[in-house]
């Protein structure tokens, strides 16, 4: 009760041994509303590429992006491997403040305009070799979700539905932005019931298996070096 008059939350959940300890919402929100992931959603590609890249649709990290994204062919993004796209090693030129007037604004602008594909070719300049420099870069991920779409033939959403939220038991539907063409945003606007993020969590922290089933989700092996 403190923590929750002190902090401007509107959900918390604490899972201990698997088993719901605490679950208190506030603000007018409940169990069946969604809660915007923000960049927690990174992540979920991150997740979507290992499956991917064990299912063989992905080669091998090591590929450049427009192997797969043709739409980024010609672009600093689409030069780039999978493994420094994932690492946001691009070695891109990209600030990211939050101030309105940043790198990742310009984007965002270009983005609402042409498509997220199109936006790329506004990241133009390299001040590091790639994999040498991390500089966060929400763009990047975006990146790689237009290669899971080349590459698998679905949306990211329709590709992770029966994969990760199916296979670990969510109860609820969940939400993702997407551009005008149909490419989510995929550095955030993922959005999902605050139970489901702990069904998430709980998979987590079972290196990608089901705690209750046994069954393995995630691809161990990549998670672990993720």
């Amino acid at each position: 009760d403190d923590y929750l008059g002190r902090q401007r939350v509107m959900g918390l959940l604490i899972l201990k041994d698997g088993v719901v300890q605490v679950e208190r919402y506030q603000y007018e929100r409940g169990a069946a509303d969604r809660f915007v992931s923000h960049s927690m959603a990174k992540s979920l590609v991150s997740l979507a590429v290992g499956m991917a890249l064990q299912e063989g649709r992905l080669r091998s990290l090591d590929d450049r992006a427009d192997r797969y994204a043709s739409a980024l062919a010609g672009t600093l993004y689409g030069e780039t491997s999978l493994r420094d796209l994932l690492r946001m090693a691009s070695g891109a030129r990209f600030d990211e403040r939050y101030d309105g007037a940043d790198d990742l604004a310009r984007f965002g602008r270009a983005a609402a305009r042409e498509g997220l594909e199109a936006a790329a070719r506004l990241v133009s300049e390299r001040v590091a070799p790639p994999g040498e420099r991390f500089n966060y870069a929400s763009p990047e991920t975006v990146m790689l979700a237009a290669v899971l779409r080349a590459a698998t033939g679905e949306s990211l959403s329709d590709y992770l539905q029966p994969r990760l939220w199916q296979a670990l038991g969510a109860e609820s539907s969940a939400l993702w932005r997407t551009d005008r063409k149909g490419l989510e945003s995929a550095g955030g606007n993922f959005n999902a019931t605050l139970r489901d993020y702990a069904r998430l969590g709980l998979l987590l922290a079972h290196d990608g298996q089901r705690s209750d089933t046994g069954a393995q989700v995630i691809p161990r092996d990549y998670l672990l070096e993720a």
